[in-house]
């Protein structure tokens, strides 16, 4: 984004045409594709609620068995055919039945067929006797009314006939004998013929949405498709469920399908929509976006031109004109800029000339100022630099202590003579010279401040030195080692009973160089230590310092803004055990330290 607002104005007007573009492109897909599945949804809840409705429907036709089935059990012609099938009486049973059973289909007309069997007779025009006895025996022990699903018979198919009725059944009791009461009997089937009920079945109100009544067995009733197109349905339904039909919705290649089930009839309803139809019906709809879409996008590339004319063009004009103007020397008048545009643009101009005028006087103030300023600072160099040789000449000091050290030598007074010399060694070494000196030079300033401190403290004070010969070259920061020194001094050893030793050692470790000042004075409570050590990790600038080891923070500090971490210091002590600082820094030649600094 930050590189796009980078490009000139008139690229960036392209770019935001072409995204227009795109996103009217990419707005007119997405509405299709919100209109397809609005279109999906909407057949998807038609389905559902067609499935709804016909388990209503079917619903009454089980209600409309039980209450055939309750009127025929209570029949006792039906209880003497049963127990005596092959009796004198037999015909008339038959003539009664035949007639009460005409009346009942002459008042329910989806009812095909009533048939009984029992073990030894079965009774029926439209299933044969091996059908009826395999329905009798698979609702054996059971009570109640039992759904066969959608049943062909036999005889029928034998015929060419793919006729498909809806099959009931109920077992018999005897009732009326008491020798009979309680005993099984046989079972009434009854047949129904759908395409002659009185419910309302799915029609073909909607072409792109087919319905099918399927059973538990996987036998089909089509309601509104051709042989063809259930074929069709049937393979790509089971090919989504792997082998059977899926439950809810699946899409398919051709069809999204839902499959219901009906109460707990065994039965299911399908229902099958046509993605391709419904894609078609949406076509009228998509037109129609994409005139609207075109449109739109013609009037906003109208409008943008506009802009153009109005806002784009005048701006680019005003950055070719600034661009000139950087070629102008300072101070001078430039050409006045003329745009024409909006309201905002005119404006813009009118400023934008009226700043270039005073742009121009107050660069020639500026530039007055500016030699006037050079003057005054020039003459403030010459009188610092007046100042300056005024000063004491640090050589002066220099020689006025070498004099003090020859009196002293010749009146016989050496320790005056150390001391000064030494004092001398330690002005020479701060004035003088380059921020890192080898460790050796280092060490050799540290004796001379232990020559001073040995003059106050006399036989209390041992100094043992131990440094290894290849680490004298290693370039360190110049007062490294004394402030140690003069911390172990007159914090450790100072307010010691008795004499007391100092160690100094140095040696390499895995490219480090590891200093060690070791002091057997009285050391540091736990307390005390814990906070010199936090104070130790605080930044430079945290604003907090202990005062009694200020030389410690220095050299702390200073090791951190060089090298960074976890190079620094050390510490390690006990309530009289003495203390120990450990310094540690990199074990750098003389050429990488150059190229550090």
């Amino acid at each position: 984004m930050p590189s796009f607002f980078k490009k000139r104005i008139m690229k960036q007007f392209r770019l935001v045409l072409c995204c227009l573009l795109i996103m009217g492109i990419v707005l007119s897909l997405l509405c299709y594709t919100v209109i397809e599945r609005l279109m999906t949804k909407n057949s998807t809840a038609y389905a559902q609620s067609t499935a709804q409705k016909f388990n209503v429907e079917v619903k009454y036709l089980f209600d409309r068995a039980d209450a055939l089935f309750s009127s025929l059990l209570f029949n006792e012609n039906i209880e003497q055919i049963m127990h005596t099938p092959f009796s004198a009486k037999t015909p008339s049973y038959l003539n009664a039945l035949h007639t009460q059973f005409s009346s009942y289909r002459l008042m329910n007309a989806e009812l095909a067929e009533i048939a009984l069997v029992t073990p030894e007779m079965s009774w029926s025009s439209y299933f044969d006797a091996a059908t009826l006895r395999a329905f009798s025996e698979e609702m054996r022990n059971l009570r109640g009314t039992t759904c066969f699903g959608l049943q062909q018979s036999p005889l029928t198919a034998r015929a060419g006939s793919q006729e498909q009725r809806l099959v009931f059944g109920h077992n018999v009791y005897g009732m009326f004998d008491d020798s009979l009461y309680g005993q099984y009997l046989g079972s009434i089937i009854l047949s129904l013929d759908l395409s002659k009920s009185s419910i309302q079945l799915p029609l073909s109100e909607r072409s792109a949405t087919c319905f099918v009544l399927l059973d538990q067995n996987g036998t089909a009733f089509p309601f509104n498709c051709s042989d063809e197109q259930y074929q069709q349905i049937q393979e790509q339904g089971l090919a989504a469920g792997h082998g059977t039909w899926p439950m809810g919705a699946c899409q398919t290649e051709d069809y999204l399908i839902y499959n219901t089930p009906l109460n707990d009839t065994g039965l299911f309803m399908v229902s099958a929509m046509d993605r391709h139809a419904l894609s078609k019906e949406g076509l009228p709809t998509i037109a129609i976006l994409i005139v609207i879409t075109t449109a739109a996008l013609i009037v906003v590339v109208l409008l943008m031109s506009l802009m153009l004319q109005s806002v784009v063009r005048p701006l680019s004009q005003l950055s070719a004109y600034i661009d000139r103007i950087r070629l102008t020397p300072p101070g001078a008048d430039a050409e006045p800029l003329e745009l024409q545009g909006c309201e905002e643009i005119t404006r813009l101009c009118s400023s934008f000339n009226t700043m270039l005028r005073e742009q121009a006087r107050l660069t020639r103030e500026l530039q007055q100022a500016t030699v006037n300023l050079y003057e005054m600072q020039l003459g403030r160099k010459q009188a610092e630099l007046e100042y300056l040789r005024s000063q004491i000449n640090p050589h002066f000091l220099y020689n006025t202590l070498e004099a003090i050290q020859g009196i002293a030598l010749e009146h016989g007074v050496p320790k005056i003579a150390d001391a000064t010399g030494a004092l001398g060694k330690l002005f020479r070494h701060n004035i003088q010279g380059s921020d890192m000196i080898p460790l050796g030079k280092e060490l050799e300033i540290t004796q001379a401040y232990l020559t001073i401190q040995k003059l106050r403290f006399a036989d209390k004070l041992n100094v043992l030195i131990s440094i290894r010969e290849n680490t004298r070259g290693i370039p360190v920061m110049k007062l490294l080692l004394q402030p140690l020194v003069e911390n172990a001094v007159y914090h450790g050893l100072e307010p010691k009973t008795g004499p007391g030793t100092l160690f100094i050692g140095a040696r390499l470790e895995k490219g480090d160089l590891l200093i060690s000042i070791y002091d057997d004075g009285v050391g540091m409570p736990s307390g005390r230590l814990a906070a010199l050590q936090e104070e130790l990790e605080r930044p430079a600038a945290s604003g907090k310092a202990e005062t009694a080891h200020i030389g410690l923070l220095n050299v702390q500090h200073r090791i951190r803004l060089r090298y960074g971490m976890p190079y620094g210091l050390t510490l390690h002590s006990t309530p009289g055990g003495g203390t120990r600082v450990t310094v540690r820094v990199p074990a750098q030649t003389q050429e990488e330290e150059n190229e550090l600094c």
